[in-house]
């Protein structure tokens, strides 16, 4: 195994198991948050803590679904700290700069085809999705929300595309290494069988972005776009399948047929439009002065 391999795998565990120790430290934390509560209101005796089993392991989970989204949302906040605390990732004074507006426009663009193409594609191979039920109960509470459509994407973009990608890139001359190793892991992550499918295919897309921008402004809004559209879908009751029967399979496929196209002309556009970012894919909206700064302390760092 080559240094660069070697180094690299050693900061992606590292990182890893920060964010999954934050993960379970604060879901147990607002569990028992959640039981103190339910203890107190209740009364403290055995037949309340075998309701508070119940309400937690019951049909509807409602309480189990308001600890996760509480816990999720703790350590999304207290992860973000960390990452950019420690230095693994650094934002700039003005991150919204970096990118010009037209170029943000037409990533959002190319962001809201490539999810139609490829919710298509994951339901073409009806892949099982086990965790629909826990993620409808979490989009029904605010902390639910707010960690799946906010904080939670902005934390894994800064860590899937700049704490990894960014760090590979750095590391690899082809930034596709980056791109390709940080997506795999960001759909691994994910768990569920059609979150792996899809978070992979969407990553590739983030990861695409943030190379060709140096930005993760694009990413993120992306991101919270996607969390935002499955959390309103997932709350009001909405499927996929109702909207599809409505349409037709021919009309279907040519609707997806046409978004791949246009998401292709997108690719195309910003490729035009976007001047070339420097290395190291630091952070948005850097100065000349912060990006050497930033390098130096990397190059000591490896």
């Amino acid at each position: 195994m080559g240094k660069e391999v070697k180094e690299s795998v050693i900061r992606i565990v590292k990182l890893l198991i920060y964010y999954v120790i934050y993960q379970v430290l604060f879901t147990y934390l607002a569990m028992a948050v959640c039981g103190v509560y339910y203890l107190s209101t209740n009364g403290f005796s055995p037949d309340a803590v075998d309701g508070f089993i119940k309400a937690v392991t019951g049909s509807d989970g409602t309480m189990f679904a308001w600890a996760v989204s509480l816990g999720l949302l703790c350590s999304s906040a207290m992860c973000l700290w960390h990452l950019v605390h420690f230095g693994y990732f650094k934002f700039g004074k003005e991150p919204f700069k970096q990118v010009q507006g037209n170029v943000m426009l037409l990533s959002v663009v190319f962001i809201f085809c490539s999810m139609a193409v490829f919710n298509y594609m994951a339901k073409v191979v009806e892949l099982p999705d086990n965790l629909e039920v826990q993620m409808t109960q979490m989009a029904r509470n605010i902390c639910g929300v707010l960690a799946i459509a906010v904080l939670g994407p902005i934390l894994e973009e800064v860590l899937f595309r700049g704490a990894i990608q960014g760090y590979l890139m750095r590391k690899f001359s082809n930034p596709w290494v980056g791109i390709v190793v940080a997506s795999a892991i960001f759909g691994i992550v994910h768990l569920n069988p059609v979150q792996v499918f899809y978070a992979f295919f969407l990553g590739l897309v983030f990861g695409w972005l943030y190379y060709r921008t140096g930005s993760l402004m694009p990413c993120i809004v992306g991101h919270v776009l996607n969390n935002s559209l499955a959390a309103f879908t997932m709350y009001f009751g909405i499927e996929e399948v109702d909207v599809v029967e409505e349409m037709g399979i021919v009309s279907e496929v040519m609707s997806v047929a046409l978004l791949a196209v246009i998401a292709a002309c997108m690719v195309y556009l910003i490729n035009s439009k976007q001047q070339p970012v420097p290395d190291p894919w630091r952070g948005a909206g850097d100065d000349e002065d912060e990006l050497v700064k930033v390098a130096t302390v990397f190059r000591a760092d490896e």
